[in-house]
Parts: structure tokens; C-alpha cells; sequence
């Protein structure tokens, strides 16, 4: 298998824990700076990726300040805690992108459709453009159909992650090229092609 030239990568529920929406009580992307915890097999695994000259670009849906649960200013900061426990796990992205918008929101500035919201594939083609990656040749991992489809849109192989909170965000519809445990085994995968050795070799 050929090196990947960029890995994208979803924040919640691949590199940091889900916790309880106050609504529905799904798990969700958290909503304070304090629930952020990053999820075990994350920070090694990205740090294997950034190791091994992939550029990592972080892409994220975070509609909660579209939908007036918190403040763009709270996400902002939930984000910067994201940030600041993979650096001190020695782990730095290349660009990290948010779409804050929903089609169906209540703060007026960020209601309606964007070319950013995944499964649109904005973030990445944009990512791609100001960074130079080569999409054919790049990875989107994530935990949910919509990250699968904007990477399918993109251009990009994919990889879906069975992280079990996730479940209703996964219908099985979507056919990404590959479905690993968690980030460490999707990144085992890539790096080493591990499921097209064949036996014996």
C-alpha cells in the first residue's frame, strides 16, 4: 500500500470521548471545556501518522452554537483544550477546520446549507487547496456515514470507525474502505496494509 500524503480526521469520538447530550442523552461532542478527555488509542496513533510525513488535518461538524446550546466562543475553547492535550501528548495537526453551521439552527449567522457541513466535502477540499495534499492519495477517518461520505466526495480513501457510542450516527449504508476498532487499528491498517498481507508472507 502506497504512504498516505494526508490523513483527515474527525474530532469526537476518534480522538476525544463522547459525552451525554443535555437533550437527547446521545453521546455527543462535549459542550464544556472540562468534559474533553481524549480517547486512549488517539494520541499514539496520530503521533504514528505525523511520524510516519502524513500531514494530519482535523475536519469536525460542531453545530452546537448554530443550535443556541452554547456560544461559538464555547466551542471555540472546547476546541483549543482538544488541542492542548494532544500537545502534550506531542501531537500537532496541520490545519484543523470546524463547521459551525446547521441547515436547521436558531442563531441566524449560522443557520443554513454550507459547502462545509459534512457529508459535504468543503473542509477537506479547501484543506487540500491551501495545503497542496493530493486527495487520491489521502485518508479521511472517522466514526460516522457522514464523515465516510465526505471523504467519498472528496476523493480520498476512507475508514470508519466502531467507536460503540457512535452507533446511531451509523446506518450501515455506507461502504468505506476500511472498518477498524479505533483510531490505533485504523492506523495500523494504513501505515502497514495489514489486512492485504497475505499469509504466509
Amino acid at each position: 500500500m502506497s504512504q498516505p500524503k494526508a490523513v483527515f480526521v474527525d474530532r469526537d469520538g476518534v480522538i476525544n470521548e463522547l459525552v451525554a447530550d443535555p437533550l437527547t442523552g446521545r453521546p455527543e461532542s462535549p459542550l464544556r471545556v472540562r468534559d474533553v478527555a481524549l480517547l486512549p488509542a488517539a494520541a499514539p496513533a496520530l503521533r504514528r501518522l505525523a511520524d510516519s510525513g502524513c500531514r494530519l488535518v482535523g475536519v469536525s461538524n460542531q453545530p452546537s452554537a448554530a443550535k443556541g446550546l452554547v456560544s461559538a466562543f464555547e466551542l471555540q475553547s472546547i476546541q483549543a483544550r482538544v488541542l492542548e492535550l494532544l500537545a502534550a501528548e506531542a501531537v500537532r495537526f496541520d490545519d484543523f477546520r470546524l463547521c459551525l453551521h446547521h441547515p436547521d439552527g436558531v442563531v441566524a449567522e449560522l443557520t443554513g446549507v454550507c459547502d462545509c457541513r459534512k457529508p459535504a466535502p468543503g473542509m477537506l477540499l479547501d484543506a487540500a487547496r491551501d495545503l497542496h495534499i493530493e486527495l487520491a492519495s489521502s485518508w479521511m477517518i472517522g466514526d460516522t456515514d457522514t464523515d465516510v461520505l465526505a471523504g467519498q466526495a472528496a476523493g480520498c480513501r476512507t475508514a470508519l470507525i466502531g467507536h460503540p457510542p457512535s452507533y446511531h450516527k451509523r446506518n450501515g449504508d455506507v461502504r468505506p474502505d476500511i472498518v477498524a476498532a479505533d483510531l490505533g487499528a485504523a492506523v495500523d491498517i494504513i501505515l502497514v496494509g495489514r489486512e492485504y498481507i497475505e499469509p504466509g508472507d
